[in-house]
């Protein structure tokens, strides 16, 4: 039976290991930390339909609206389908959502075009100046629960899951990886292990475990700051109906509401400072959406990494 070493402990990691532990492999995962305490322990929870991603990168809405379907299906207790809204603010706004109907469709992604009145009364908090929305099968995901059901699927299939385990080596024989170097931050001890085929799933970290095998990837961090306040202010997914932007996403979560996000890039994602002034810098721009986010109290404040 082939062996495969997944390298990464988040969402990434845990599907792969779900899928491959099906297929009939020998499956190990090693996670340098806690799993989940990387990227996919701090996003915001959007699960994408890729209406956001359907005019500058088609491909990626296409992947995107593929596993909203599949992970409707396989996974509805941990998402919310919630739907959401992409909504337009002013004349540049509207002058955007021909070409986005078109990429949507073209992607297929379902969209229902609402007039202001109608995205209001749906969703009061809305600025009331808004001019168009359009709705989108956007949901909201937990962030924990959705890769631990993987994480569960996986082990009880018979993956090892090794935790707080990281791999600081590679070994190499005619120019193909043949094993890991692990330490273990547990026992403070390191081993050695084979396998026939090594995944890395390490994410913004990708670039850290490619050059420990001697492989440069292109692969930039790009660290970015969400703000929860503490309300629900809407019950569905809000998008600015333009491109892609900071600030332009909000997304409730239980009783919160998620606000982002932020981009900077950095040479190592262990190396993150948290800018304080990109706080009110996703308030403020989220409250072009949603106005009440300005005299909601601030829950938590964080960053995630992404790749």
């Amino acid at each position: 039976m082939e062996h495969i070493v997944i390298i990464g402990g988040g969402g990434t990691g845990a599907a792969i290991a779900h899928d491959l532990v099906l297929r009939g492999f020998k499956v190990t995962l090693f996670e340098r930390g806690e799993l989940l305490s990387g990227t996919t322990g701090r996003h915001h929870g959007l699960l994408h339909s890729g209406a956001r991603y359907a005019v500058h990168d088609p491909s990626a809405a296409r992947e995107c609206i593929q596993e909203n379907k599949i992970l409707r299906q396989i996974a509805p207790e941990a998402i919310e389908p919630n739907d959401g809204l992409f909504v337009a603010l002013d004349d540049a706004d509207l002058a955007y959502k021909p070409e986005f109907l078109d990429n949507c469709q073209a992607c297929g992604i379902k969209t229902r075009e609402i007039s202001a009145q109608r995205a209001i009364a749906l969703e009061p908090e809305l600025n009331p100046g808004l001019k168009s929305a359009v709705q989108v099968p956007d949901a909201t995901m937990d962030a924990w629960r959705l890769p631990l059901h993987f994480f569960a699927s996986a082990s009880a299939n018979g993956a090892r899951i090794k935790k707080f385990c990281e791999v600081v080596g590679f070994y190499q024989s005619k120019s193909a990886v043949t094993g890991i170097r692990v330490f273990d931050h547990q026992t403070h001890r390191e081993y050695d292990v084979q396998g026939d085929l090594f995944i890395n799933a390490a994410g913004a970290w990708a670039g850290k475990i490619g050059a420990l095998a001697g492989i440069e990837l292109s692969i930039l961090p790009g660290p970015g700051v969400m703000v929860a306040v503490n309300a629900r202010l809407t019950n569905m997914v809000i998008n600015r109906l333009h491109k892609a932007d900071e600030g332009d996403i909000i997304v409730p979560q239980r009783h919160l509401t998620i606000l982002g996000t932020s981009i900077w890039l950095t040479d190592d994602p262990d190396l993150v400072a948290l800018p304080r002034e990109h706080e009110q810098k996703m308030i403020e721009l989220c409250a072009r959406l949603v106005p009440g986010v300005k005299k909601t109290k601030i829950h938590s404040t964080w960053y995630a990494i992404r790749p």
